[in-house]
């Protein structure tokens, strides 16, 4: 299902409705990590390909953290944490990506803003739980925590964060 951009703008009710749809009919009730998986991919690129072109559009600046990017890049951050969820967890996926679980977890954490808000500070518990059993490196998860809270959360930090993940994401 492609998420229309309407006036410059990726319809966010709409990718948060079907990432919600996903997580909840394949990860939180019957724990179907490959098809929570397919289901996510295409959310993922297109919302990595429209910031992408969005930014570019701008010369290469970060777009004003207002409302509207501030529920961009927080229903960003989380779309990358139940990919990175999925494709860990998906047997057939487990051995191939550890690397790309690893910078999707990295970059759902980097991204996540308002992390003093409950709902946010526990998906960033989560993240650091199983970016830890990713990596098993104590050092590494020690310096990603230290990072993200060094940022605070802050929307305009999220956004540049999620602007340099994309850019190398998409030309790799």
């Amino acid at each position: 299902m492609e998420i229309q951009v309407i006036r410059d703008h990726l319809d966010i009710v709409k990718l948060q409705d079907k990432m919600n749809s996903i997580v909840f009919d394949y990860l939180d009730t019957s724990n179907n990590y490959t098809k929570a998986m397919r289901g996510l991919k295409p959310l993922y690129a297109q919302v990595t390909t429209f910031y992408k072109e969005h930014v570019a559009g701008l010369a290469g600046e970060l777009p004003t953290a207002n409302t509207y990017w501030h529920l961009f890049i927080d229903c960003s951050a989380k779309l990358c944490y139940f990919l990175a969820v999925s494709t860990y967890y998906a047997t057939n996926e487990l051995q191939k990506t550890p690397e790309k679980v690893e910078r999707l977890l990295a970059i759902a954490a980097y991204s996540l803003p308002s992390i003093e808000q409950e709902e946010n500070e526990e998906f960033l518990t989560a993240i650091f739980a199983l970016y830890h059993e990713v990596v098993g490196d104590d050092e590494k998860t020690t310096a990603l925590r230290e990072g993200v809270l060094a940022q605070k959360g802050d929307v305009k930090q999220c956004l540049h964060q999620f602007k340099v993940f994309v850019e190398k994401e998409t030309t790799e």
